[in-house]
């Protein structure tokens, strides 16, 4: 895993180089956000220090970066980033450190998962450890998302940037490898609920699939990574967050297809890991198998984009080799959910499933129906991803239905 790492890093170091290339015509708010990154980046190498420091006494991390000041790092002011200071803005992802606030995600803390990935009662802590045991100490300790790139502080000192999600940088393993619930295994929901019992954050669980489903009606299950009965956008502190417990499940006809619904396939976006909800950029491999004329789609988004922007895509994957993308664009396929979006026009292939307004939210909650012709009708589609651009929208699947 060394030799893999070194390749990681050489290569992350000529990225940052060629970046660096192009800065001589940077504008003052381009420079602005260059001289927070340098002082962020200074941050992130004390901080990293103190933490070796702290290693070499204790024999172990510490729980939180609170635990480095004073002893360790003198200058509190060291854990907050210059964004920060000047925005007070913050993204932790509800790993908040009870002692002392800062701007920094410590990946490592001795703390329950919670929401990110469901992972529940398991610890950050074991989670990062079993990431290190796959691909070494390229796994970030410390994180900044304050920057138009993620700043990461891997466990063995080297800082790197990357988008949301630090995995897609790494292709000797799959993302999806690196999930507590690919490492925990058959003990993922065991863990993630603590056993049972002590309350907290608990593994979502969806109903079983009707026996009555048909094989064009996409079997999710294994993709699922929120209950439409549970939160799993979040909300301000101290409020229960969002859901879809009033949408009806199992097998339900909407805008005249039938899909199979009982779960929620959320990938990422800004505004969603800026409120602390933690999702996968992607979901690949979503089995298939068939031919077909058209494929529909019952989804929808969280959060707003200006019309007209991708917000992610469908890719299918044929037997023969050939891929097609069926791109999501906020205003022809979806718009959030939240937007009483019932009453805008959308493209001529997507429509209003569901609405419905719930006594204690202020808007509807939508669900949209997009059909599109299958772009290679006679070649056999044997898998499909579902991708987010990245975008401030955070989209999200609730059924497909093949024709």
């Amino acid at each position: 895993m060394k030799a893999n790492a070194r390749v990681f890093f050489t290569l992350m170091t000529v990225c940052c180089v060629c970046a660096g290339d192009v800065r001589g015509a940077l504008g003052q708010d381009d420079k602005q956000a260059d001289q927070e990154k340098e002082a962020c980046i200074g941050n992130l190498k004390q901080i990293y220090e103190a933490i070796q420091k702290y290693r070499r006494d204790h024999k172990a991390l510490p729980d939180w970066l609170s635990d480095l000041a004073p002893s360790y790092l003198p200058d509190k002011s060291v854990l907050v980033c210059p964004v920060t200071k000047r925005t007070g803005k913050t993204a932790n992802f509800g790993i908040v450190d009870p002692h002392l606030a800062n701007a920094y995600l410590f990946e490592f803390a001795n703390t329950d998962m919670g929401a990110i990935y469901n992972g529940g009662k398991i610890k950050m802590l074991e989670w990062k450890q079993k990431q290190m045991g796959v691909v070494g100490s390229v796994v970030p300790m410390v994180r900044c998302h304050l920057h138009n790139q993620i700043l990461n502080l891997s466990f063995d000192g080297e800082i790197y940037e990357s988008g949301s999600s630090w995995e897609d940088l790494f292709s000797v393993v799959d993302k999806a490898d690196l999930s507590p619930e690919k490492l925990f295994g058959k003990d993922f929901a065991r863990l993630a609920g603590g056993g049972g019992g002590g309350g907290g954050a608990s593994a979502p669980s969806y109903p079983p699939r009707s026996a009555e489903a048909k094989t064009n009606q996409v079997d999710l299950s294994q993709f699922y990574n929120a209950s439409l009965a549970k939160a799993w956008h979040p909300a301000a502190a101290g409020t229960q967050g969002y859901d879809l417990a009033p949408l009806p499940q199992g097998l339900q006809t909407f805008a005249d297809v039938s899909f199979d619904v009982r779960g929620v396939v959320q990938i990422a976006g800004r505004k969603l890991e800026e409120a602390g909800g933690k999702f996968p950029s992607e979901v690949k491999g979503i089995p298939f198998g068939a031919r077909c004329k058209r494929l529909h789609f019952l989804h929808s988004t969280g959060w707003s984009v200006p019309e007209g922007t991708k917000i992610g895509s469908y890719r299918l994957n044929y037997s023969n080799g050939e891929t097609r993308e069926l791109p999501i664009i906020y205003g022809q396929q979806v718009r959030d959910w939240f937007a009483n979006s019932s009453s805008q026009p959308l493209d001529k292939n997507s429509a209003v499933a569901w609405s419905i307004k719930p006594p204690r939210d202020a808007d509807n909650k939508t669900l949209f129906k997009t059909s599109w012709e299958n772009p290679l009708p006679d070649g056999e589609i044997k898998s499909i991803d579902y991708i987010s651009a990245g975008s401030d929208a955070a989209p999200f699947l609730i059924a497909i239905t093949a024709e």
